[in-house]
């Protein structure tokens, strides 16, 4: 069987639709967080050349060109906008909304590259499941750096404030 006439061909050509959707919509949300973030760490946690989200995309669209022209349906966005509300003070209590924030965006892009990489490696899309296998590492990466700075916030360990000129982050 051709594995580009089979239907997880399709489900795999609109799951990478979807997720360019997504890493687009998580860039903007990444750069939000980045805004809000007190703590160091964490803008550099959600920093595109950290999450490899620019990567993520340039993968996707490999995996389109692996799997041949296949019509994907626009779902929408699947990410709400993250709004900073008043209530949230700055400092470790806006770092801990902004921690979980990042999580959630992390948590629902997982479980569709996971079913992608799933399909691509049952089709044998070698090329396309290496990819998709390396950005699940990269997203997980960025989950347990969250991970490691959010016991820091929680101890109330003294965090030194961003730098007005992003520029002076370093990765």
């Amino acid at each position: 069987m051709d594995p580009k006439k089979s239907s997880p061909i399709n489900t795999l050509a609109q799951l990478t639709y979807d997720l360019s959707n997504l890493e687009k919509t998580s860039k903007k949300l990444y750069d939000t967080i980045r805004k809000h973030a007190n703590m160091p760490e964490l803008a550099k946690a959600v920093h595109p050349e950290q999450t490899g989200i620019m990567s993520h995309i340039k993968r996707l669209k490999l995996i389109a060109q692996e799997i041949g022209k296949v019509d994907a349906k626009d779902s929408g966005s699947l990410l709400a906008p993250i709004r900073i509300t008043k209530q949230l003070k700055k400092g470790s209590e806006r770092d801990l909304w902004l921690i979980a924030k990042s999580q959630q965006i992390i948590y629902q892009k997982l479980p569709l590259y996971k079913v992608a990489h799933a399909i691509a490696t049952h089709l044998q899309l070698e090329n396309s499941a290496l990819i998709l296998a390396q950005t699940i590492e990269d997203n997980e990466a960025t989950s347990t750096w969250l991970q490691r700075i959010l016991p820091r916030i929680l101890n109330g360990e003294t965090i030194v404030p961003i730098a007005s000129n992003e520029s002076k982050i370093t990765i």
